[in-house]
Order: structure tokens, then sequence, then C-alpha cells
């Protein structure tokens, strides 16, 4: 009967030391009550679309308990683990927080600056600090990737031109279509005659079918386009407002051979 009291005096023991691990391993600063700094998640992801300027990211943070007092928070960012760089490709609106008694929740604004970004993703880390709420063992470090994001309606406007058949001019129009992922150069070769094209937004393949031109050779009649016959890829880069066209120009009596007719914003 000893030996059995023994025993479950030993697991009561085992279990109250537990208790205050929470289910993941960490240990749980919630089970005295008191104030301790971590952010509310551990990442993020801020694309600043092209043509935007900036975009502004709220990164959230958390006390396990209200606070009594009023408390400053830093959102201090972590220079050597980081590829972003603060001035560059990023600012820190509000470094500092105050948490007013009662409160147990803040925020700090990271605004992305369009300037510093390309479509490789860079990475910025950050630590909270305050001098009068000491930190928990947990989620303490906050990574925000960021990035330029491009797409059709930043691409669409004037372009350059530099056709293989036809030759050079601008003021070239690339419009949205109304079928999605669909781009309309309008009036592309001779005026009434808009050709269709069809872009995968992930690869940024171009694909088009078989289409008028509208130009009238005096020989050979109406000069046709269509995908190079070679199986070379069209391409739109967003970002680079880039439009690389892989074509066969054709009539019906044959071929004028596959070209290559680049169109770069203007």
């Amino acid at each position: 009967m000893k030996n059995m009291l023994k025993y479950l005096m030993f697991f009561a023991a085992f279990f109250s030391i537990f208790s205050c691990v929470e289910d993941d391993g960490l240990p749980n600063p919630d089970y005295d009550k008191g104030s301790y700094l971590n952010f509310a998640k551990t990442e993020g992801t801020a694309g600043v679309l092209a043509g935007t300027n900036h975009f502004d990211y709220v990164i959230d943070y958390e006390t396990i308990a209200a606070v009594s007092g009023s408390h400053d928070v830093k959102l201090v960012f972590d220079a050597a683990n980081s590829t972003a760089v603060e001035g560059v490709d990023f600012q820190i609106v509000n470094a500092t927080d105050n948490l007013a008694s009662g409160e147990n929740t803040g925020k700090f604004t990271v605004r992305v600056l369009e300037s510093g970004m390309s479509p490789v993703a860079k990475v910025a880390k950050f630590k909270l600090q305050s001098a009068t709420i000491p930190n928990s063992s947990f989620k303490q470090e906050f990574a925000l990737s960021m990035s330029l994001v491009c797409n059709a309606s930043t691409f669409v406007g004037t372009f350059d031109v530099n056709n293989g058949l036809f030759g050079a001019w601008s003021g070239q129009t690339i419009v949205q279509g109304t079928d999605p992922n669909t781009l309309i150069l309008k009036d592309y070769i001779e005026v009434g005659y808009d050709i269709k094209l069809t872009y995968d937004p992930n690869s940024g393949n171009v694909t088009f079918t078989p289409q008028q031109t509208g130009y009238l050779h005096p020989s050979y009649g109406m000069i046709s386009m269509k995908m190079a016959v070679n199986g070379a890829a069209s391409k739109v880069d967003f970002c680079a407002r880039k439009l690389t066209l892989n074509v066969n120009y054709y009539v019906s009596a044959g071929s004028f051979g596959d070209k290559v007719d680049t169109l770069t914003g203007s």
C-alpha cells in the first residue's frame, strides 16, 4: 500500500511539472500569468506591385497576458541574418510601439520599397525588444519575404517593336483581353487586325493560334502568322515589360520562315 502511494505521488509530481509546457514542447509563460513578448506568427510575404512605389506590411506581436502600465516595444532588424537591406529594400515605419495598460497586442509597419525589389525574393528578419517586458521562449523571430510582383495589369501599355519581317516601329499598344490570361496586340501589323495571345501566368509562356496580319503581299496575298515551326517558345516578362514572339509568317503559297518579334515597354 505504501509503495502504491509512492507511485501515485511520483506521477502527480511528474504531471505538475509538465503542465507548464505547451503541447508543442515549448514553455508556456501563461502558467504564471506574466506578460511575455512574442510575435503573433513567425513569417510573412510582402509583394509590392510594379508601379505602386511601395507596399506596407503589418507585423503583429502580442503578450501572453495584458500588461500593467505603459511599455515601449521595439522591432529590431537582424541585418546579419537577412538578405534585404534596410533603407534600400524596406523601411521600418514605426520602430517603437507602445503598449498601454490593459493591452496585449501591438503592431509594426514595414514599408517594402519598389525601387529595391526584383522578382527574386529577399528576406528581412526581425526580433522584439523591450526594456520592461521580458521575451517569451517562442516565436521570437519574424522572417519577411519581399519581392516585386508584376502581372498583366502592370505590363500593358505602349511598346517599341522590332519585328523580324516588317521592321521596327514605336507606339504599339497592348491591352488585356476579355478572356482569362490573354493579351491583345492592337492593330499589330495593319489597322483593324488585332493579334490575340494567351499566356501562362506561372511560366510566362505565350501561345497563339494562326491569325491574319491584315497585310496583303502584292504577289502572294494575305500574310498570316502562327507559332514558329522550329518550336521555339514565345515568352512574356511582366516585370521587364518585354514580349518575345517566335513567329512563322506565311501565305497560301509558302512561308517567309521563322522570325523573332520583340516588343519592349516604352
